[in-house]
């Protein structure tokens, strides 16, 4: 009987109120990914450092697969910055198709590639490229020394990239 009670008033109440407020919806928080802190250096055809990615825009949108990858899986992290003093803007990414979580990874165990966003000038880990990259117990953090090949030319070696990279995933 209670419940019935409880229906109605609660009916009665919602036709009577008509001075109640109107409630939109709340903004979602916008998540700030200018956090991922890098600390590469590039030397080669393009020299420089990234300290930090730009932020995400319709056209270019950072990502990494972080803590969600498990083993077997494919572990990713793909962003953006800029390097040189030119203001261009450059995109990473690194790619582990058969994750075995934390730890090292060498040479075709991981793909790397550093490329204008309009893929005009690309550099990636070709045969005989050494690659040693690191993933921390994060998932989200590590290292990198790597020599790539510029995919125009076919020049080994000519882009290096060095240093600490992070992401949130």
């Amino acid at each position: 009987m209670l419940r019935v009670v409880g229906i109605v008033a609660l009916f009665v109440l919602a036709a009577c109120d008509q001075t109640a407020a109107k409630v939109g919806p709340s903004p979602s928080p916008v998540i700030a990914q200018g956090n991922w802190t890098q600390s590469l250096t590039f030397t080669g055809e393009v020299p420089g450092q990234m300290t930090s990615i730009l932020a995400d825009t319709a056209a270019q949108q950072s990502t990494c697969s972080g803590a969600k990858a498990r083993n077997g899986e494919v572990w990713s992290d793909s962003f953006f910055g800029n390097v040189d003093t030119s203001g261009n803007t450059w995109q990473v990414t690194f790619v582990i198709d058969n994750f075995r979580g934390p730890g090292t990874y060498m040479n075709k165990e991981v793909a790397v590639v550093f490329q204008s966003p309009d893929n005009t000038k690309t550099w990636l880990r070709q045969d005989p490229d050494n690659v040693t990259f690191t993933i921390d117990r994060s998932q989200q953090s590590g290292t990198i020394d790597a020599l790539l090949t510029n995919a125009t030319s076919g020049k080994n070696g000519t882009e290096h990239i060095t240093g600490r990279w992070n992401c949130k995933g």
